[in-house]
């Protein structure tokens, strides 16, 4: 047996242990607000998907910057040197 099988032996053994301590209650909240963060994950995930969706839209009608090149430049350019 290597070690990563007994770690998860013992976590299995562990989390029966601490469920038959806890009430059904409990284990009803706990179980509840898995499932509630986790739907609250999938809400929020959407809503991002969504916003880079509407971001990708908006920016096909803004016009594209003009860059000037620079051959040479006086100084050093900050913040890329150690």
């Amino acid at each position: 047996m290597n070690l990563h099988s007994i770690a998860k032996k013992l976590g299995q053994k562990g989390g029966r242990a601490r469920a038959k301590k806890l009430s059904a209650k409990v284990r009803s909240q706990i179980a509840s607000s898995g499932g509630k963060a986790r739907a609250e994950s999938y809400r929020a995930k959407h809503i991002i998907q969504s916003n880079f969706a509407y971001l990708e839209f908006v920016e096909t009608f803004l016009p594209k910057p003009k860059v000037k090149r620079v051959n040479q430049t006086q100084e050093r350019l900050p913040g890329i040197y150690i």
